[in-house]
């Protein structure tokens, strides 16, 4: 059994969620009145980032914001498991990342195939 990782970034977090659910990752759930995600298959861990900084906003001490933050496009999710999805375009390989998962390195996850000659 081997772990994969997978980094990813859809156009919002609805979008990102019915992919996951499709790809089988997660399924929400309603057990006596309660709804929550739960994993499926071989899904061990479901990080729902969101938007990722690109510039952090500037604030005085007070904390008023002076300048906003600019944000990378999209909505990421990263999942760990031990099946081999495959998220399309939706798969990205940040240089520097947002999240790591513990024990794993920052920047450790399924490498992108090879394109075809």
């Amino acid at each position: 059994m081997s772990i994969q990782i997978y980094k990813t970034n859809f156009a919002d977090e609805a979008v990102g969620k019915a992919a996951l659910v499709a790809a089988g990752v997660w399924a929400e759930v309603t057990e006596e009145g309660v709804t929550q995600m739960v994993y499926t298959n071989g899904t061990k861990a479901v990080v729902n980032i969101g938007k990722v900084v690109k510039t952090p906003g500037t604030y005085d001490p007070d904390g008023k914001e002076i300048t906003p933050p600019v944000y990378y496009p999209g909505w990421c999710y990263d999942i760990m498991t031990t099946n081999t999805l495959d998220f399309g375009s939706n798969e990205v390989y940040p240089t520097a990342p947002a999240h790591g998962f513990l024990g794993w390195p920052i920047t450790a996850e399924v490498p992108p195939t090879p394109p075809e000659e």
